[in-house]
């Protein structure tokens, strides 16, 4: 559905805003409130309503509804105070100013990407440590259906969510339009393992397949009934004859040879949602003496990157006078030998080039990165965050939205390359809303840019705040923050804008040559 209001131009179906010659990308939730807006044709749509359609009903904080607000107003080129397209109704909630003319839809040339929501896979019976197993499959499911260009597939911290609130099939489908679900669950007993799945519809409520598969309890068999379950997928959502079906046939051989590593890779996979610093020193600790049993282990070597890249860029459980880097990069190369098909691992080895300053080695791994797997999250994000820092913009938002779209429920620093827009084209306001659109408390990154937005917009106040906030979570900020800025080279402009504006709140940035005081 298309819409005009005012000068602003919407579609709903392709999630985008144009204004002034310029198309911009909608989140889902903006898209929400928006729609609902338009629905109402003028009449008042109460904060309940809101609520109940764009958030599923669940507990939504005063505060997350004002800057969703004050987001969706952005997007339509108002503000809290013009009011001149978003009305607010004081004590009762929010109405459009004027009645929005619709746009004819054209006659579609071809059906939309059908969007699956791969829940979290229940593991059942078994002993005390067979956790892992629903958690892997679960992630293993959801990058390996995101290979198919046909096939749209939320990211996993989305999923989670939803299983945590409990969505029926209905309101996954208005808060996050997803047309299909795929769930079930795994158990380990003795030396069977068994796998149950079910594919529904969220349009009609029907079953579309359930199927229960028996094998051996052994890793191959696992990856082979993720195999079984990717044809399912083809055969019920997409054509049984179709591209998602012919890449359902093509067998990756990322897969790891034992249970032990399978564990390990899942729970590298739960740090990276979670970042937990405990979890980090287990996985850097245990994956070595892992990856020596299993030297094949593609996803290993590739989670064992990351984890030492993490240690390098953002200080993760830091060892004194240790290069990170290297072994990590090291990591990353034996990833792609073991398996050149495996997008985790060109993007593992993508990120080490950059921060190796490797521009060429780096555009070759994302390429293939993004050949491989166009439609996971993961993949969409990192590459485009890359592309931010060297001052690709349009790029890197481009890929960047594309991966929100997949992951609703995201990262706050999915929120950085349009900030960095943001303030290239002086919206400081803009800028201010979009880095507080998902909070990142205790990410030194987070704390510097509001100090830096902060002093931008004259609020010396708030700006010496989060200074002290920064200290305390990053001591070694000043003394080390200027040699970290090299990977911006490429944005020369704002790096001169926020070592200006810490200075001006008081942060003393060391240079090779001395402070920059304020």
């Amino acid at each position: 559905m298309k819409v005009s209001i005012a000068d602003t131009e919407l579609d709903f179906d392709e999630l985008t805003v144009r204004r002034g010659g310029e198309t911009e990308r909608l989140t889902q939730q903006t898209a929400g409130i928006l729609r609902t807006l338009v629905e109402a044709a003028g009449s008042v749509v109460t904060k309940d309503m809101l609520v109940d359609r764009v958030w599923g009903g669940r507990i939504v904080t005063d505060a997350t509804l004002s800057t969703a607000m004050k987001e969706a107003r952005l997007a339509v080129g108002d503000t809290g105070k013009a009011q001149r397209v978003i009305r607010t109704v004081h004590g009762v909630g929010f109405r459009l100013a004027e009645a929005p003319a619709r746009t004819p839809a054209p006659v579609p040339s071809g059906s939309r990407t059908p969007k699956l929501a791969v829940l979290p896979f229940r593991t059942i019976g078994g002993g005390p440590d067979d956790g892992f197993l629903g958690d892997g499959l679960t992630d293993e499911l959801i990058f390996n259906l995101s290979r198919f260009r046909d096939l749209a597939v939320l990211a996993r911290s989305t999923t989670e969510r939803i299983a945590q609130d409990g969505l029926d099939a209905a309101a996954m489908r208005a808060a996050y339009g997803v047309d299909f679900v795929l769930e079930g669950s795994v158990r380990r007993s003795g030396e069977r393992l068994r796998v149950t799945v079910q594919v529904s519809s969220t349009e009609s409520g029907a079953i579309l397949a359930t199927e229960q598969y028996n094998r051996q309890a052994d890793v191959d068999a696992l990856f082979d009934v993720q195999d079984q379950i990717a044809g399912l997928c083809a055969g019920r959502i997409a054509s049984p004859h179709g591209p998602v079906a012919r890449q359902a046939e093509e067998h990756l051989a990322a897969a790891p040879n034992t249970w032990g590593m399978f564990k390990l890779v899942a729970e590298f996979r739960r740090f990276y949602r979670s970042y937990d610093p405990a979890l980090h020193a287990s996985l850097r600790e245990a994956l070595p003496a892992a990856l020596e049993d299993e030297p094949g282990a593609s996803n290993g070597w590739a989670a064992y990157a990351v984890v030492l890249l993490e240690e390098h860029r953002y200080h993760v459980n830091e060892r004194p006078g240790v290069d990170a880097l290297s072994p990590a990069l090291a990591a990353a190369d034996r990833a792609v030998a073991a398996d050149p098909r495996n997008a985790f691992a060109q993007v593992a080895l993508a990120m080490c080039r950059l921060y190796a300053l490797d521009i060429e080695g780096f555009d070759t791994a994302a390429a293939r990165a993004l050949e491989l797997n166009p439609g996971n999250a993961d993949v969409l994000s990192e590459i485009g965050h890359c592309y931010a820092f060297l001052g690709r913009e349009d790029e890197a938002i481009a890929l960047i939205d594309q991966a929100i779209e997949l992951s609703p429920e995201h990262p706050g620093w999915y929120h950085f390359a349009r900030t960095w827009r943001y303030i290239r084209l002086g919206h400081l306001d803009a800028a201010l809303v979009e880095i507080r659109k998902v909070p990142v408390p205790g990410f030194y990154w987070y704390h510097a840019h509001l100090v830096w937005l902060h002093a931008a917009l004259g609020d010396m106040a708030a700006a010496r705040e989060e200074v002290d906030t920064l200290r305390q979570v990053f001591p070694d900020f000043e003394a080390r923050i200027y040699n970290e800025l090299v990977l911006f080279r490429a944005n020369e402009d704002l790096v001169a804008s926020a070592l200006d504006h810490w200075a001006k709140a008081g942060l003393e940035v060391r240079r090779p040559d001395g402070p920059v005081g304020a």
